[in-house]
């Protein structure tokens, strides 16, 4: 697959075949780890730099020392943030903890032998792909992110070590397949046991480059796989990362922003897509914007200062941001959600996330709606709540999965209209073409795809990309940007151009789906011309 591991903040590549959504560091100590069941040292790959000493200790009873760091789950200020800017887990573990839910950990590796995750690590659930071992192992000290991230969701709590995860009690299963060089080996581990794993939880994505980056077949018939039929057909519950593309440096030395509808998986209904906040609430350097965001989790207190977790060698680290460190967060949410519902399906979950969601950052101008309905492209719905969602959850009434679904359209437009080309003063205003919905039976829209055509046009990024529905709310789906000069262009991803390419957006959920479509483009910088030759939009709900 062409997806890579992220770093943040100094954009360390953490593995040759994929992207993780965040970073930290391995701070080194003791190469021991308790795992009973596995008594011998596991198989070192030849070019491994790191062994383990596998020792039984028994799981002990105590305070965390170190939960007073995790402002994520509650903030006093300790990061020098502001007071309850959390994911109010606290409350939430009054009713639960996680215990009897299964979540799937996707990533480089996963240090099952830790002493603060292998309490809660499913006994000869994981699984290796270079080794074909059940210990998904960190090979070298690049490694470290899949540790990371399975310490927020389920580091153990009160075991007198460590911190604690969102979910504390749920079980977990960790797959390297990042670092497998077979291109299907990802799309199995999606699926991999996929009645037992209710959740997938997925810190990586597309290269932030500044290129839209579409997702592959097999990733997408993993997807469509799970959502179908996980669970017992209640459907896998898929969690990504919105991507810490909001500062791309390009080879010219310029930057450029990204868009979190520019990876393919990312932007994927079926998918539920987390963004980060800071500890005041709001966005970070690295955000992007995106109308397929659906929630935020706190996962950064400064450019270098982020959340305290598990890290390589049975150590902590305190230095784990990006939208990498969000995504667990929002797994470990879900997880509290299914230990009081297991009945939730893979539309419910999105469906309470954002409904429960707490407005972050309210004097932020981009937020639009009321209630239930309000949204912000940098933010989606707002900053997942655990209580409330547990709180929700526990008396949702169901509104069914794959096989209720209610789908409108294909819908097209060919319009094969000139863009007027922004004059030297400005921009001009925006040309758009409708479709008209009638008869389709969704009176509350859950998810709208809309694909976008302009394939001649030299220089993409100046056009603005707007689609309005008939309930008079506007998904932001694309802004202008600029990538500068002297790039070549295999190297300038402003000239790519729009070839059918397929946004996706939450921001009309709620809403009735018949009446007048309107998709706008606007030119907003002078010197290039091209043609709006046409676009589609396919609308799913209920």
């Amino acid at each position: 697959m062409k997806n890579k591991l992220l770093g943040l903040p100094l954009g360390l590549l953490l593995a040759t075949a994929l992207t993780a959504c965040g970073g930290g560091g391995d701070t080194g100590g003791p190469i021991v780890g308790p795992d009973p069941t596995n008594p011998a040292p596991p198989p070192i790959a030849s070019n491994c730099t790191i062994g383990y000493a596998v020792t039984a200790n028994p799981i002990l009873t105590g305070a965390d020392p170190l939960i007073g760091n995790q402002w994520h789950l509650s903030n006093n200020g300790q990061s020098g943030g502001t007071f309850g800017e959390d994911v109010k887990a606290f409350g939430a573990w009054v009713t639960t903890k996680g215990a009897g839910v299964r979540i799937a950990v996707i990533d480089d590796a996963v240090e099952t032998v830790h002493p603060d995750l292998t309490p809660n690590a499913v006994v000869g659930g994981s699984f290796n792909y270079n080794t074909g071992t059940n210990l998904p192992l960190p090979c070298t000290a690049d490694d470290g992110h899949g540790t990371q991230v399975t310490g927020l969701i389920v580091a153990r709590d009160d075991n007198a070590i460590g911190l604690s995860g969102v979910a504390p009690r749920a079980s977990f299963v960790g797959y390297n397949a990042l670092t497998s060089s077979r291109s299907g080996d990802i799309s199995d581990a999606l699926g991999r046991d996929n009645q037992v794993n209710q959740i997938s939880n997925n810190s990586w994505g597309s290269p932030d480059n500044g290129f839209r980056q579409s997702s592959e077949a097999l990733w997408n018939s993993a997807i469509d796989n799970g959502i179908a039929s996980g669970r017992g057909g209640r459907g896998s519950i898929f969690v990504f990362p919105a991507g810490n593309g909001g500062v791309v440096e390009l080879a010219n030395r310029t930057t450029t922003t990204e868009n979190s509808n520019f990876d393919g998986y990312a932007n994927r209904f079926g998918v539920i897509t987390a963004c980060a906040t800071d500890h005041n609430g709001v966005a970070p350097f690295f955000a992007e914007r995106g109308t397929n965001i659906l929630v935020c989790a706190p996962a950064a207190a400064g450019s270098s200062t982020g959340l305290s977790t598990t890290a390589l060698r049975g150590t902590y680290s305190s230095d784990f941001i990006g939208t990498s460190a969000a995504t667990p967060i929002v797994s470990g949410v879900a997880a509290l959600m299914l230990a009081v519902n297991p009945n939730l399906t893979w539309r419910d979950v999105p469906l309470i996330l954002a409904g429960t969601a707490r407005k972050n950052a309210p004097g932020d101008t981009s937020w639009s709606g009321t209630g239930t309905a309000r949204f912000n492209p940098k933010f989606g719905f707002g900053v997942v709540d655990a209580n409330a969602a547990v709180n929700a959850a526990r008396s949702w009434t169901s509104v069914g999965g794959s096989s209720s679904l209610l789908t409108c359209g294909i819908y097209s437009a060919n319009p094969n209209v000139a863009i007027p080309d922004a004059s030297a003063g400005g921009a001009v205003s925006p040309i758009s073409s409708t479709i008209n919905v009638t008869g389709c039976p969704i009176t509350k829209i859950e998810y709208v795809e809309a694909t976008f055509d302009a394939p001649g046009h030299p220089y993409s990024s100046d056009l603005r990309l707007r689609l309005n529905s008939p309930s008079a709310t506007t998904s932001e789906l694309a802004d202008d940007r600029s990538c500068g000069q002297n790039l070549s262009l295999a190297e300038n991803p402003c000239v790519q151009p729009y070839a059918s390419w397929r946004f996706g957006s939450v921001r009309h959920m709620g809403e009735s789906s018949n009446g007048i479509w309107r998709f706008e483009v606007t030119d907003m910088s002078a010197q290039d011309t091209g043609r709006f030759v046409g676009w589609t939009l396919r609308i799913y709900g209920r």
